[in-house]
């Protein structure tokens, strides 16, 4: 059995170096170049599960191979956009100005609970945001207070959550 694994891990690299050509392609045509190494190592995955998985009465390897790794790059350029959309880098001190269970002075708690007033959110969902965000609360802490479960707390985040976003991209 080992000789088998051996003999497929040597049929590997000469794969790999048939077709780094077609890789370094790939990243070239996408301008990689500033994660290449990164990409070049999803490439080499991608080709090696495509070996793996190759059935040669489906066709010609070359073909499955640039199609899997195309498909595979793809989806890590996707899955990093992804990521950057929806994380912004942000400096320390301005994590700890924006950190939930802040103290706000008087002036800062007016201006955000007028805020939330003007919102178009319902009245459990302000109640969360006013808990979780302003004292920073847990959701077994706001269940508690409201006398609801933990699972009812988390359903007033998440459509609060999705109503603040949706009011986000039409300012933005």
């Amino acid at each position: 059995m080992e000789k088998i694994e051996y003999q497929k891990d040597v049929e590997f690299e000469e794969i790999c170096k048939q077709f780094e050509p077609m890789i370094y392609g790939l990243i070239r045509r996408w301008n990689l170049g500033s994660d290449k190494e990164d990409y070049i190592q999803t490439a080499r995955i991608a080709l090696y599960e495509a070996w793996m998985r190759h059935d040669g009465e489906l066709g010609a390897f070359p073909a499955y191979a640039k199609s899997y790794v195309y498909g595979r790059i793809q989806q890590s350029l996707e899955k990093k956009e992804r990521w950057q959309t929806n994380n912004v880098p942000v400096e320390p001190m301005q994590m700890g100005e924006t950190c939930p269970g802040i103290v706000f002075n008087e002036e800062e708690r007016v201006i955000l609970y007028d805020w939330l007033e003007r919102t178009s959110l319902t009245t459990r969902e302000k109640d969360w945001v006013r808990e979780a965000l302003f004292h920073g609360h847990k959701p077994q802490e706001i269940a508690d207070k409201f006398g609801v479960s933990v699972t009812t707390v988390k359903t007033w985040r998440k459509t609060a959550l999705k109503k603040l976003r949706e009011k986000r991209e039409e300012l933005f």
